[in-house]
């Protein structure tokens, strides 16, 4: 059995967090099986406009049994993006599922979702939040009401250990200006214990922040949160260095096991971006993430709890969570992709 799994369409680096851990998650249900990464649409990873026209398409190309897509894909283009791609598999009998998805569409738009997934439907469903597993009732017989795969970056092999003496916070803004942060209780020893406080300039509207951004980097940004050095992951890939490297200790990259490294050594999370703050949970640290959208559920469906205004959760509870994902992916999902493909890995009880 071969088993195609999309891991490129990074509109940013937490696109590769949850596509990367699926892909782990995959490879280790499946020992017997041949797991590997494949590209998604063009269009969605790199948005060409009119040029897509002339991109290859490399989906064509791909030799595999089952393919498997994921991500908040299910949106108004969905049936563009990915419609003709699904008509393919189908045509060649092969077979295709959805994991860790999220849908933005509602109304119409919903129903026109739902009328390509009925008319090629995939074999298996896994949501990330609650609202999307509504939305798909239906579809198929094989789904899974669960948590986004990037909770279990934690598992990943090869996320480097960061060494320094200077602890350091991630803050992490893209929506709009780097809000002040301010420490009622600045020698607190925990960060969630600190008394945050977090002062938000007036908000812009979408466009007319994507053209303020860019004299951002003239703005004096603090290098410190009391105790704290603050570091500042940029989860985007913009064309401009002005936009990567504007506010003090920006880190960026391209390696996605080096970023979750910035989260896996930090004191904690303060951001708007949602992945930045599913990454810091994945290894046990505090998260401060403004509400901004929908895709904020997928914190709620989470065993999250509130420690104050931050966002924690118990190492027992995210194990839990594994091992149901775990246990379906061997089970159900096994027999719905192949009646050959029997789960017989290696009963795995910690969550490593």
């Amino acid at each position: 059995m071969r088993i195609a799994v999309e891991n490129s369409t990074w509109n940013n680096i937490g696109d590769a967090f949850y596509q990367t851990s699926l892909q782990h998650m995959l490879t280790r249900s499946f020992p017997e099986a041949s797991v590997f990464s494949i590209d998604g649409p063009v269009e969605r990873a790199f948005r060409p406009g009119r040029f897509a026209r002339n991109a290859f398409d490399i989906s064509d190309v791909y030799d595999a049994d089952h393919f498997v897509f994921s991500g908040p894909i299910l949106t108004s283009r969905f049936p563009v993006l990915y419609g003709d791609l699904i008509r393919r598999i189908h045509e060649r009998g092969r077979s295709y599922s959805l994991l860790s998805v999220h849908a933005y569409v509602e109304g119409a738009e919903l129903e026109a979702t739902r009328e390509l997934l009925r008319r090629y439907p995939p074999r298996a469903i896994h949501t990330r939040d609650r609202s999307t597993f509504n939305k798909l009732q239906g579809i198929c017989d094989c789904m899974l009401d669960g948590i986004c795969f990037a909770y279990f970056v934690g598992t990943l092999p090869g996320v480097p250990n960061v060494s320094t003496s200077d602890e350091y916070v991630c803050v992490s803004f893209h929506s709009q200006r780097e809000p002040r942060l301010v420490l009622d209780t600045p020698n607190a020893r925990e960060l969630v214990t600190a008394d945050l406080r977090v002062k938000f300039f007036n908000k812009l509207p979408s466009t007319l922040w994507r053209g303020a951004r860019h004299l951002d980097f003239l703005r004096r940004h603090p290098q410190r949160l009391g105790q704290w050095r603050i570091v500042r992951p940029v989860h985007g890939q913009y064309p401009f260095n002005h936009l990567t490297f504007g506010r003090p200790a920006s880190y960026t990259t391209y390696n996605p096991l080096s970023f979750l490294a910035v989260y896996k050594g930090c004191s904690g999370v303060v951001t708007d971006r949602v992945h930045a703050g599913v990454a810091a949970l994945a290894f046990n640290k505090p998260a401060w993430v403004q509400r901004l959208d929908g895709r904020y559920e997928l914190f709620r469906h989470a065993p999250v709890q509130k420690r104050g205004d931050f966002l924690v959760i118990r190492p027992d509870a995210l194990q839990a969570e594994w091992l149901r994902h775990t246990s379906w992916l061997r089970g159900v999902f096994a027999i719905a992709i192949s009646d050959s493909l029997k789960s017989e890995a290696v009963k795995e009880t910690n969550y490593k």
